[in-house]
């Protein structure tokens, strides 16, 4: 009878400490867990504040028509003299060009008039990309901590940001198709009255405009981005 009553006193000691071993070991591995989350929380939360400092680089940069290095590697000018020469004969085509040099005005119109138009389109380009990875890294803090942080990061704002960049960048290589169609007519013989040219300065001043707006708007935007 007493071995009965020691071997039931040990069984059930054995189980206290199998229950306490347990719930030790579960609050070890939630401990654990809490801890990779908070390290893992933190890690976003770093990635996203060096992809906004990116956003921000890109945007400056953008907003002045400039390029960075990468973009500058992709989209590359026509020679020094050949930028010269076609600015200086685009800077006189009000005041007439002669046959020749509209027809030297055409040949590097080809090689140096798009290209401003290009780079803006590849920043813009790359804009949009940097910000759907910002955007993946702020839906993984969301995942994480189990609260929505897309407004606490702006992610619709710089979305509208690079939407407004893009407009721009349209009207911008807009303008250069309408002035390689000035130089075209100018060469066919029009002169700068003729109703097709007059109607083509028609559609530029509306692009013009369309572009001050989309660019006040950017801006606008773009400081409240930045001030937060």
């Amino acid at each position: 009878m007493q071995t009965e009553n020691k071997s039931g006193w040990l069984n059930t000691k054995n189980l206290v400490f199998l229950l306490v071993g347990v719930m030790l070991m579960v609050w070890l591995v939630s401990v654990l867990v809490d801890s990779r989350f908070s390290e893992l929380e933190l890690a976003t939360e770093v990635k996203i504040s060096d992809q906004e400092t990116l956003l921000v680089a890109i945007a400056e940069t953008t907003a002045r028509n400039g390029a960075d290095q990468i973009t500058e590697s992709i989209v590359r000018d026509c020679s020094v003299d050949e930028r010269e020469s076609f600015d200086y004969l685009l800077s006189r085509l009000n005041d007439g060009l002669n046959h020749s040099q509209l027809v030297e005005l055409e040949r590097l119109f080809g090689r140096c008039g798009s290209f401003f138009a290009e780079r803006k389109s590849v920043m813009v380009s790359r804009f949009t990309r940097e910000i759907e990875v910002y955007e993946d890294y702020v839906d993984q803090l969301s995942l994480i901590s189990g609260d929505d942080k897309f407004e606490d990061y702006k992610v619709s704002n710089w979305h509208e940001l690079s939407d407004l960049e893009h407009k721009q960048s349209e009207l911008f290589s807009k303008l250069v198709t309408l002035q390689d169609e000035i130089i075209s007519n100018l060469l066919q013989g029009k002169s700068a009255s003729s109703d097709e040219i007059v109607g083509i300065l028609v559609e530029v001043s509306g692009v013009q405009e369309s572009l001050l707006v989309a660019r006040q708007q950017a801006t606008t935007l773009r400081t409240d981005l930045l001030s937060l």
